[in-house]
């Protein structure tokens, strides 16, 4: 399927279940070599299918980029720009992109991780040392928790000593890191927040950690790292007996506080749906601020989650500023938007047509 598209807004309708989340999805993978709804790769490969390929170009500052991504069901995962292979966690190989979809709501009520995750993806944004800690982390913290599963058995103490330090080493970076971001993203969403609400409301963003008490982006990784090593120390027999790594930054969460009410506990629906809009846009900003351009923005069905005086204030926002793409079961209420630089698309069982004359 060949596909060319407005340079401004590209608006996809149909029913539910046709594909049209599939599509935004695809070129999630083109512009960031990974999905914004599953973890693993093979997921993306269609059941009763062997592998994936995906082609397109892509503009980044005037120069033209052709993004390559194929994955097959043995697990190989290859990305290339420009016929040259790149590493998936290269982030400076990514096309800047910043997706809306009806699961943003699992940013604010859900688990920490898609607190983390909202934020280590910001980060990894310019800042390919990040992502490559957050490797070395990750594989830090496999080995010793595996030394920590055999605490039972035999005396692991003195091992653990090693791992201790390579794991305050690594993960006191990240947290400094983590810190100076929420701490820049705080500062649009104090703007935006107020402004999507309606209403003259105070917000912030606080970092939790797991070993270190109400800290800020001013707190050396020096003080990081004694803290986490003394944490470690006094909680050394409890992680042996349980098995696992209790603190670090895998454990890390951040709170929102709306007129200093912890918004994760105890926001409603509607003030919750509110702050993880406020995000993404506060997102849509960090990237600007860094690569100065806007991002193209992905709004995956934001009738099911915007009402519409906000679903008005996000158009108008971006509208004009960026290239937008959008997916909807109701097209009518685009009806505003028609013009010959926004192009219709009808999605039916996965095939795109696209409409000449707007949706009907």
């Amino acid at each position: 399927m060949d596909l060319e598209f407005s340079p401004l807004i590209n608006i996809f309708w149909g029913n539910n279940g046709e594909g049209k989340t599939n599509l935004l999805e695809a070129l999630y993978c083109l512009g960031q070599g990974n999905s914004f709804r599953v973890d693993s790769g093979d997921q993306l490969i269609k059941w009763g299918e062997e592998n994936v390929y995906l082609k397109g170009e892509g503009i980044r500052g005037n120069k033209v980029f052709v993004y390559e991504l194929f994955l097959n069901d043995e697990g190989s995962h290859i990305r290339k720009v420009n016929s040259h292979r790149v590493n998936l966690k290269d982030t400076r190989q990514w096309l800047w992109m910043v997706i809306f979809s009806p699961k943003d709501l699992e940013l604010i009520g859900g688990s920490p991780y898609r607190r983390r995750n909202f934020l280590d993806t910001e980060l990894s944004y310019f800042n390919f040392r990040y992502s490559y800690l957050k490797l070395l982390y990750k594989r830090i913290l496999s080995q010793r928790n595996f030394l920590l599963s055999l605490g039972k058995k035999k005396d692991i103490r003195k091992d653990l000593e090693s791992w201790d330090e390579q794991l305050v080493d690594k993960g006191s970076q990240i947290v400094k890191m983590r810190l100076e971001g929420l701490k820049e993203t705080e500062s649009f969403f104090k703007e935006v927040y107020p402004r999507v609400a309606g209403k003259d409301l105070s917000a912030k963003l606080s970092y939790k950690s797991s070993f270190l008490n109400e800290p800020g982006p001013w707190i050396s990784v020096k003080e990081i790292k004694e803290a986490f090593r003394r944490k470690l120390a006094e909680i050394r027999e409890k992680e042996i007996e349980r098995g696992i790594t209790l603190v670090g930054p895998h454990r890390d969460d951040f709170v929102i506080f709306i007129k200093g009410i912890n918004l994760n506990l105890f926001g409603s629906r509607g003030e919750q749906r509110i702050a993880a809009f406020s995000l993404r846009l506060s997102e849509f900003f960090f990237v600007k601020s860094k690569d100065g351009e806007e991002p193209i923005v992905l709004l995956d069905d934001i009738t099911s989650e915007l009402d519409p005086l906000r679903q008005k204030f996000l158009l108008n926002f971006i509208q004009n500023k960026t290239q937008i793409f959008i997916t909807t079961t109701q097209p009518l209420l685009f009806k505003s938007l028609y013009s010959s630089e926004v192009n219709f698309y009808k999605i039916v069982e996965g095939e795109v047509r696209k409409e000449e004359n707007g949706a009907r």
